[in-house]
């Protein structure tokens, strides 16, 4: 049995592609690997200020929150489908094609785009990653059309 890599980040692209990794897993009895990669957040300011550290276990947790929201919207649990929720530490296109290669994955599945701040691009910055630096096959789930387009 092979497996399957999806990335999350707790956008609707990223639920399109759960929802069709969910699907190719079932057809291709595969194992699914649903990753929700987190990183201490970046702290800019003006001026000189102390900030403390955010805690790693709330960050973990933040992580799993996202991607337990969309395993329960999608009944994943009643179903027969193997996964596992991995939540590492780094940047999302490097975890994300790291974990496939470790996995020795048949395919990487991520969303066109996610929560970056220039939604209005084609390809977000790590399925734009994913897709130059994946050595597995690579799936990028576009958006569904807006009924109003």
């Amino acid at each position: 049995m092979g497996s399957i890599v999806v990335g999350i980040d707790g956008s609707e692209g990223s639920r399109h592609a759960l929802e069709w990794a969910v699907t190719e897993a079932q057809l291709r009895q595969a194992h699914l690997d649903i990753v929700s990669c987190w990183e201490y957040p970046m702290l800019i300011a003006s001026e000189v200020m102390w900030a403390p550290p955010p805690n790693r276990n709330d960050l973990v947790a933040a992580a799993a929150t996202r991607a337990n929201m969309f395993i329960e919207q999608l009944q994943l649990d009643e179903t027969d489908l193997s996964f596992d929720v991995l939540t590492p530490e780094g940047r999302p296109g490097a975890e994300l094609v790291r974990i496939a290669a470790a996995t020795e994955a048949e395919m990487l599945v991520v969303g066109s785009r996610g929560q970056g701040s220039a939604v209005e691009m084609l390809l977000g910055s790590v399925s734009n990653y994913c897709a130059h630096h994946s050595r597995c096959p690579i799936t990028i789930i576009r958006p569904k059309p807006s009924p109003h387009a």
